[in-house]
């Protein structure tokens, strides 16, 4: 979007002026064929002009083909704008605009054009990371170039042995090393998982709602996903049978613990009925474990993988404690399935840089790493605590989920959805539940990033949405 203010115009007449600027930024490829341009009106007030002056300058470039003015619609930029400059141009606009890009790219950029302008008091509940504040402080030493080549000494197929050693250490002895495929975080292990066992054409079933409703992974894979509902215990068993049956499922994906986005966690009884089920029909399950580090229970329920070590290949990764830059995670399998998903990682030149590596491994190691581990848990579930009742008082006609982990919190305000406009008007940033498959009045929101400040403003503010 261009910002016409950082533009003066200081030519005279101004028509010519404005003329020559948009003609140059056709010609830089900043407007681009298909392009509509401000209203006249709008671009007048922007640029500090008369409308009629605005309305010449439209005027002069329609006649001379780089404008198109359609009645009741507005002014675009003519598909042949680039013709008329010196050489052609290819038409990024057909490329840039394709609706084959999910909605939630589309509003992801929304969001982006409203952080870059940076209005005051902006609240981000949308972010699916941690504040800077709250990512620990990990102590590592001073290192050398040539530690980072000596460690290269230690990498194995399947990742950096002093890694595997701290990741294998952290699951006692449910894993061994021969198990453990280190990766550059979730998304690349489940990527690995769908081009490594699928072909392209077979399907998946995945929940609803759910984080990867709107994920681009399965299209580059070219995997076919099928949602399917849930309930307050997580899928619901009928519903998955119905899609093996209808689908030819080849895969099943969960995220069991602290659901993204619902923050659900599956109870257990409902663990042991999806793995049964997959059993019969000898389908693999892939089980999400992203946020399983970071659990406000004493004892949390075991992971699908520990109750069924054969058949379920488990996710997880550190980028949702040390900040989603890190790009380290892992996958535990059969050593059949590490072994060749370690080569296609290979093939594919993914594998995590050595750097990576050793600095996770370096953190990991740490002596505070596990008590700060525990202070990061309990900051998070005083925020979850605190946005949870600040909600729930404020809106009790809502449903809210109560979080058990993590750091989303889910809520239903009524069967339709408000326009994600309400909500940017109003400078809060919420993931609409359309991003997750949900049909209804539903959002997810970050606690994590809400402090006792933040957290004030978003319920005064929701209430202006919501006209409460």
């Amino acid at each position: 979007m261009i910002d016409w203010t950082r533009y003066p115009l200081n030519e005279k007449p101004k028509y010519r002026a404005l003329q020559r600027l948009i003609e140059a930024l056709i010609q830089q490829g900043l407007l681009l064929a298909g392009e509509q341009l401000p209203a006249e009106r709008q671009l007048a007030i922007q640029l500090g002009l008369n409308r009629s002056t605005v309305a010449r300058a439209f005027d002069e470039l329609a006649s001379a083909g780089f404008l198109e003015r359609q009645v009741g619609r507005g002014t675009y930029i003519s598909q042949a704008a680039l013709t008329q400059m010196t050489h052609k141009r290819v038409n990024w606009h057909t490329y840039l605009t394709t609706q084959r890009r999910p909605k939630g790219q589309r509003i992801r950029q929304q969001y982006q054009a409203l952080i870059q302008q940076a209005p005051a008091g902006l609240i981000d509940g949308f972010s699916s990371d941690l504040p800077t504040e709250l990512v620990p402080a990990f102590q590592l030493p001073a290192l050398r170039w040539t530690d980072f080549v000596k460690a290269q000494e230690l990498e194995r197929p399947n990742g950096y042995q002093p890694l595997l050693a701290a990741v294998q250490q952290h699951y006692s002895s449910t894993l061994t090393v021969s198990q453990l495929l280190i990766t550059a975080g979730a998304q690349q292990s489940l990527l690995l998982v769908l081009q490594g066992l699928l072909i392209p054409g077979e399907a998946v079933a995945i929940e609803q709602p759910s984080f990867f409703y709107d994920a681009a992974i399965f299209e580059v894979a070219g995997v076919r996903t099928y949602s399917a509902p849930c309930d307050a215990e997580g899928m619901l068993p009928a519903e998955l049978e119905r899609l093996i049956k209808q689908h030819r499922l080849k895969l099943v994906i969960l995220n069991p613990n602290y659901q993204n986005p619902t923050g659900q966690v599956m109870g257990l009884k409902r663990r042991q009925a999806l793995l049964a089920l997959c059993q019969q029909y000898q389908i693999p399950i892939v089980e999400d474990d992203v946020f399983g580090w970071l659990h406000f229970e004493q004892r949390p329920l075991p992971t699908l993988k520990e109750l069924d070590p054969e058949n379920v290949i488990y996710i997880s990764s550190l980028s949702k404690i040390m900040g989603s830059s890190t790009r380290i995670g892992w996958l535990a399998a059969t050593p059949q399935v590490i072994q060749q998903l370690a080569q296609i990682q290979a093939e594919m030149d993914v594998v995590p840089s050595i750097m990576a590596q050793q600095m996770v491994t370096l953190a990991m190691a740490e002596p505070q790493f596990k008590s700060q581990l525990q202070r990061l848990t309990r900051l998070l579930k005083a925020r979850a605590q605190a946005t949870y009742e600040a909600l729930t008082t404020a809106f009790p006609e809502w449903q809210i989920e109560q979080p058990r982990g993590g750091y989303y919190l889910w809520v239903q305000y009524g069967e339709h959805p408000r326009p994600l406009t309400d909500f940017i008007n109003e400078r809060v940033m919420v993931a609409p539940g359309i991003l997750f498959g949900s049909s209804i009045g539903t959002f997810r929101l970050n606690f994590a990033r809400l402090d006792h400040v933040a957290l004030t403003q978003l319920v005064e503010r929701l209430r202006l949405i919501f006209d409460i």
